[in-house]
């Protein structure tokens, strides 16, 4: 379903810039101190100021991460070329309507992105309309139009931070100087031989991992795998999402290797997700990105600038345990809650695990049971209960306590997919640097600060005494009084508050299917 913005959109273009061989006046039009309707993007025969401008701008719109091919901007140039002031009003009308038309769907590109992020199951709010008119005509009077196309970009500091990465991207992308390092024969340690040594340091300074002093103090190693490559590999490896030990194995030389190009596609895709969030932010909101495996918490901050709190977190297995893309709204926290096994987990792990050895239950702590948590019917476990189980009469939970999948406490943000945040008692886990081990849910690393946050300014909840009932006796469900807006996000490439550039792999191929709907829907304005 497209959204209520491209519906305006359709709307605009049918007033505005529909016209027909043979049919003079401009679709878009201005009053004259006269009082007649004047055309907007052409006067005396010529384009206007303006127009000029917004046509350059068209044409770059790679700076953005979008095809000036989308918005007919050759064309557009081309005709702004023929105009003259013995132009016939068809030939001017045509001019200002294709300036129009391709102005709007910058406009709306820009403001909402370039396809429907339902399209490829991105489950995300739809974005508020533009009054596409009166920012066209707008642009058409403005001192600077780009300052007017700027407003329908989004307004987050990380899109504003990526785009001007995507600057710095193309440029070493088109560097034909620097060159991919070869493979090496094994892993790198220091003090091991690689003919590439050099190609890395050229890399990893242009890069910024690696200072150019450093590289030239280096260079006299020769070709050699030195400290100062392994420290520089090191940062390299942290900002992408590899373990940052200097050694370059497999992995790492498969990073260093990524052609630039494909970098610069991987920030023209998130770009284009930025463009899928919300025109405005809420004031208390957390923000989980998938394939970073991190979370990030802020309060009071409208352009998400800066967060308050940042923590490693373990996501949906890549398949079909993969965790989905979408928003809600965190209205309760529950500690020490039972974990309600799901159907699927249960006739397809638990039950087997069962029948194969019947202590397995205990150790567990799981029991079968029917009805809610509070009051439920408790069950003995048998061959004949477990195949109730398998059938969907009856179901199986497992007790609160630090044994629990779900830890000492959960997040609940209610959503048609069942999925909320919650504790692990796996912590081991989060020293991998991949963490997709979960069955969708998400397992956050310092489950007592995210806690510390959802109920802050809470009458009778602060960090002892959150501490303290996690590890009491008593299952608590609290409301939360203040709600967090929660995004559930998939951005490949990002630019953190300092400035370093991340970049993570496409662990869902979500960037790969993204890029063949652009491809395959890509219509021409005229």
């Amino acid at each position: 379903m497209l959204h209520n913005l491209r519906r305006a959109r359709r709307h605009a273009l049918a007033i505005l810039a529909s016209i027909t061989v043979g049919v003079t006046g401009a679709p878009l039009h201005a009053q004259s101190s006269g009082g007649a309707e004047r055309p907007v993007w052409n006067a005396n025969g010529r384009p206007t100021r303006q127009a000029l401008a917004v046509i350059d701008i068209l044409g770059n719109v790679a700076t953005r991460g979008l095809d000036p091919r989308d918005y007919d901007s050759a064309e557009l140039a081309n005709m702004a070329r023929a105009l003259s002031p013995s132009s016939d009003s068809t030939q001017l009308a045509r001019f200002d309507a294709a300036v129009t038309r391709s102005l709007i769907r910058l406009f709306t590109d820009l403001h909402e992105g370039r396809t429907d992020p339902r399209r490829i199951g991105f489950h995300l709010p739809p974005h508020s309309q533009l009054d596409l008119a009166a920012m066209a005509l707008g642009a058409s009077t403005a001192l600077d139009p780009n300052v007017v196309i700027t407003g329908a970009e989004p307004v987050y500091t990380g899109y504003r931070a990526l785009e001007a990465t995507l600057a710095r991207y193309r440029t070493l992308a088109a560097d034909t100087s620097l060159k991919a390092p070869p493979p090496a024969t094994g892993t790198l340690h220091v003090g091991d031989g690689y003919a590439g040594a050099e190609s890395l340091r050229r890399l990893l300074v242009a890069l910024g991992d690696l200072s150019p002093d450093s590289a030239a103090a280096d260079a006299a190693q020769g070709a050699q795998y030195t400290t100062t490559l392994s420290t520089a590999v090191a940062a390299f490896q942290h900002r992408h999402g590899l373990t940052d030990d200097g050694v370059a194995g497999p992995a790492t030389m498969r990073a260093l290797r990524v052609p630039l190009a494909h970098r610069v596609q991987q920030i023209e895709l998130t770009l284009e997700r930025w463009r899928w969030l919300p025109d405005s932010v809420p004031p208390r909101y957390a923000v989980v990105n998938i394939p970073g495996f991190r979370l990030y918490l802020f309060e009071n901050d409208r352009y998400a600038s800066k967060p308050e709190i940042r923590m490693n977190v373990i996501v949906g297995r890549a398949g079909r345990r993969a965790t989905p893309i979408f928003t809600g709204t965190m209205s309760q926290v529950v500690i020490r809650p039972y974990w309600d096994v799901p159907p699927s987990i249960a006739r397809n792990e638990i039950i087997p695990a069962t029948r194969r050895r019947w202590g397995y239950f205990a150790d567990q702590d799981l029991e079968i049971v029917s009805g809610g948590d509070v009051g439920a019917a408790i069950y003995p476990l048998s061959s004949a209960n477990l195949s109730r189980v398998a059938s969907g009469s009856l179901r199986i939970r497992q007790r609160p306590g630090p044994n629990n999948s779900l830890g000492l406490i959960k997040f609940l943000f209610p959503n048609e997919f069942n999925v909320y945040l919650h504790d692990t008692p796996a912590q081991s886990l989060f020293s991998q640097s991949q963490r997709d081990f979960s069955h969708g849910c998400i397992r956050v690393q310092d489950p007592l600060s995210l806690a510390e946050f959802v109920l802050r300014n809470q009458d009778g909840w602060n960090r002892s005494s959150i501490d303290s009932a996690m590890h009491g006796t008593k299952t608590m469900r609290i409301s939360v009084a203040r709600p967090v807006a929660v995004y559930i996000l998939y951005q490949t490439a990002v630019v953190a508050p300092e400035g370093t550039v991340y970049f993570y792999d496409d662990l869902y191929g979500h960037d790969a299917r993204l890029a063949q709907t652009l491809a395959r829907s890509r219509p021409r304005v005229q």
